[in-house]
């Protein structure tokens, strides 16, 4: 048990090193990739402290930039099971351990 603990800490301190966004999976093009990156960004450190408003903006900023019907999930150790759109699908990690999904239906 000792060494799951360990490994957590371990993990939970190289995530906090981590100065930029880590993208964990992606179907998207690289423009759109790259502006939904920014979005995701922009609103985790502006709302770090209330993930209801970070994911509202993350949505709201994407539904004008692409079109409606994107889905949002940010916070930290979740895990997931969706279908979506081909290449409208973004996950990834900001500042260290804050996920943000996003997909279009």
């Amino acid at each position: 048990m000792a060494d799951v603990e360990d490994y957590r800490k371990d993990m939970e301190a190289f995530f906090k090193m981590a100065k930029y966004p880590l993208v964990r999976q992606t179907d998207m093009l690289a423009e759109m990739r790259e502006e939904a990156v920014d979005v995701c960004v922009t609103a985790v450190e502006k709302h770090q402290a209330d993930m209801e408003k970070c994911t509202q903006a993350i949505k709201e900023a994407l539904d004008r930039k692409f079109g409606p019907r994107w889905h949002v999930i940010a916070g930290n150790y979740f895990s997931f099971e969706i279908t979506h759109e081909c290449k409208n699908l973004l996950y990834l990690f900001i500042g260290g351990t804050t996920g943000v999904l996003v997909w279009k239906m």
